[in-house]
């Protein structure tokens, strides 16, 4: 088992800062995160420098402000948002935009009287103002992945107050 040494630690605390990890919680999480896996896993004669580099890579994908800023999106959620899956985030867009027209249709059926006559005026504007919010919920939601959809099938929906949507790509190794 390796021990690390404190000039070590400085220098693990000054390449967070470095690499964009302004918060002091979040550089001092990531710092006790690093120190364990290099005291579990470097050899006692192992080089320092090349493991700890390696072990810095296995935090991000392309730099580690990202972390930076998930976190803060994360820490937005405590602050009124909704956080839906996609599955959820079609099926709300469904009940807001095509629900209404279904509850008028049933509600004209059911207070008309007996049988199930709906006169034209009614399915015309169901038919005409129903299907094409339909359509776009349809095509956004069986756009396969390989076509690089504008909802990813692992993305989550982030909503919230003054009309903030975002949308981020969960990768699988995160779930």
């Amino acid at each position: 088992m390796y021990q690390l040494n404190d000039q070590q630690i400085d220098l693990i605390l000054a390449d967070l800062h470095q690499r964009g990890i302004e918060t002091e919680s979040m550089r001092m999480n990531l710092l006790d995160h690093i120190c364990i896996l290099i005291e579990n896993h470097l050899e006692e004669d192992g080089d320092f420098g090349q493991f700890y580099a390696t072990t810095i890579r296995s935090f991000y994908k392309e730099e580690l402000r990202e972390l930076e800023d998930e976190a803060r999106v994360l820490m937005a959620l405590n602050k009124g948002h909704l956080l839906l899956s996609r599955n959820q985030f079609f099926l709300l867009l469904f009940v807001l935009l095509i629900g209404p027209f279904i509850t008028y249709d049933l509600v004209w059926m059911f207070t008309t009287g007996p049988g199930w006559f709906i006169p034209a005026e009614i399915w015309v504007s169901t038919i005409v103002f129903a299907l094409y919010p339909l359509l776009v919920l349809l095509v956004l939601f069986l756009t396969p992945d390989r076509f690089d959809p504008l909802i990813p099938h692992k993305a989550k929906i982030l909503l919230g107050g003054r009309s903030m949507i975002k949308v981020m790509a969960m990768d699988t190794a995160q779930q």
